[in-house]
């Protein structure tokens, strides 16, 4: 992660936050040109200090003036302090910061953790490595944070609550020009779609407490506020896990084609791992994942057929035919957002663009062929774009009617852009909607997951590992279940076939709630480790 910082004090105005004394508080503005901060020659404070107007701003470290205003208004709820900001400029803004002096520094010591961080291990930040979590990306998965673990010290909750998928992020450093005191920075970034001259925060929320169980108070009311938002239901009675998924403990990872060419499995040889494994685990507990079916992994993305090399239409038929008698549930994966522009030349249209649309923002090219320099001809689609989403509801519901599978995979489903030309999230409900309206019965999931996206997307594999005790395991387990990611090794040499890993040497510990394991499949996994291979399967009954 890079981090880099101004190389000067900015001199921003603070301000006395109501209800905690020696917190202050202060607000910076960004548009698309540069950092403005508050003019405090045009400030007005209300004498209770819960309304800032501010006529005007500054920028520079407070040495140049700028045409613009600040409204922020202070409340209370809950037993907490809420900030919501307005703000106005000639130039398109995209970005509001809360910054927040003066917190207790024995909680800022002890470190910030989230319900997704395991006991005992915190983000503490020094002089030369801040704390900087971003959401929605993996290391921040909802947009609620807690400094401190001392039940009787301070404790700081800070939370954002918005009905809408926007980026936030939660940063804390410590300036020379603090005293090296933290400061956190709550920070608020607006749809790339809707910067213009005007913006308004969503609720920025501060609580400092002395209690662990009013800390867990807060998640709570946290976690109802998300249910609202983006109508998350109970995995227990959720529409759109169909009746079978409840009954799976294992994922199998059936590793198809590699990106160059190489080939773990047959159809045929995948339709034989099934009948081995459930010879010791009930079909009706298996997940049949295949990644790599449609031949070269990735390289053939956005179009999906069958592989050639892994014996095309009929092997692939012959395969789902063996799961069925089995009672197994087949799952081929498919690319949210993957696309070769050798094969996809219209990609140009829906290639995600960086917030100010001025170029192509380009993620995830491994280096599949060991040249020691990622691919070059990768792209991300944006599924919001409604060419390449019909695209994609037409090749995914197109294998769902020919073959009957079970469920589809959506690859890379958790990554997120504020993309100015289409709303990701909304192309995720359109997308997912419209696979469940043409194919009720068939599961829809993804990879890596966060609170919203579990409104979506079930069931997901984890970024995180099926083996991490989560602090408030709710926020995954009440709504949807994870899986065993296709990057864990297969038992053996743990190849992590078709991923661009290539072996890895984690073993993942004891499962946790909420979690499914997977079992990797590649060429010697039954051939050489078989008794390791049933011996994973096996335990996973246990769980």
């Amino acid at each position: 992660m890079e981090i880099y910082d101004l190389s000067f004090d900015p001199r921003d105005p603070l301000y006395d936050v109501p209800g905690l004394p020696g917190v202050r508080w202060g607000v910076q503005i960004f548009t698309v040109s540069n950092l403005y901060q508050l003019d405090s020659a045009q400030v007005t404070v209300s004498a209770d200090g819960r309304r800032l107007e501010a006529a005007g701003l500054s920028w520079a470290g407070q040495q140049q003036r700028s045409p613009g205003s600040v409204s922020v208004q202070i409340s209370e709820d809950a037993g907490a302090t809420v900030w919501r900001i307005q703000a106005q400029h000639a130039e398109p803004i995209k970005v509001v910061k809360l910054m927040l002096w003066g917190l207790p520094e024995s909680a800022i010591a002890q470190g910030w953790w989230q319900p997704t961080s395991t006991a005992g291990r915190t983000a503490v930040p020094t002089l030369t490595a801040p704390v900087k979590w971003n959401y929605p990306w993996r290391e921040w998965l909802t947009p609620w944070a807690c400094a401190g673990e001392i039940d009787g010290s301070p404790l700081v909750c800070v939370s954002l609550r918005d009905a809408e998928v926007r980026a936030k992020r939660l940063y804390t450093h410590l300036p020379p020009y603090a005293d090296s005191k933290p400061v956190v920075e709550v920070i608020f970034e607006e749809d790339a779609i809707r910067w213009g001259n005007t913006i308004s925060t969503c609720e920025l929320r501060l609580r400092v407490t002395n209690s662990l169980a009013e800390v867990e108070d807060d998640f709570a009311a946290h976690l109802a506020f998300l249910e609202g938002a983006y109508d998350l239901q109970s995995w227990e009675t959720r529409s759109d896990v169909p009746g079978w998924m409840r009954d799976i403990k294992l994922v199998l990872n059936l590793h198809g084609q590699h990106w160059t060419g190489y080939v773990f499995n047959t159809f045929d040889q995948m339709a034989e791992t099934l009948k081995t494994v459930t010879q010791h685990v009930p079909g009706k507990h298996i997940l049949a994942y295949v990644p790599g079916f449609e031949g070269r992994y990735y390289f053939a993305y956005p179009h999906y057929q069958p592989g050639a090399a892994l014996g095309g239409e009929a092997g692939f038929r012959r395969l789902v035919e063996t799961a069925n008698s089995l009672g197994v549930r087949l799952m081929p994966m498919f690319g949210m957002h993957g696309a070769n522009i050798q094969v996809y030349p219209d990609y140009e249209r829906s290639a995600f663009r960086s917030r100010t649309s001025s170029y192509l923002t380009l993620v995830n090219c491994p280096d599949w062929d060991t040249d020691r320099s990622g691919e070059d001809d990768q792209v991300f689609l944006n599924p919001g774009e409604p060419v390449f989403r019909q695209h994609l509801l037409e090749q995914v519901s197109g294998i769902v009617q020919k073959y009957g599978v079970s469920g589809v995979f959506l690859d890379t489903s958790a990554c997120w852009f504020n993309d100015p030309r289409h709303n990701l999230y909304e192309g995720y409900r359109q997308l997912v909607g419209e696979l469940h309206q043409r194919h009720p019965d068939v599961l829809v999931a993804g990879e890596g997951w966060y609170d919203a996206l579990l409104a979506v997307l079930p069931v997901n594999q984890s970024w995180l590992g099926v083996d991490r005790s989560y602090k408030f395991p709710q926020l995954l387990a009440k709504y949807g279940r994870a899986l065993g990611h296709l990057a864990e090794g297969a038992p053996g040499a743990v190849s992590t076939g078709v991923h661009e890993r290539g072996f890895t040497y984690k073993h993942a510990g004891k499962v946790t709630v909420g979690h499914i394991p997977s079992v990797g499949i590649v060429d010697d996994s039954l051939s050489k480790y078989a008794d390791d291979v049933i011996a994973a399967c096996k335990a996973a009954l246990e769980i």
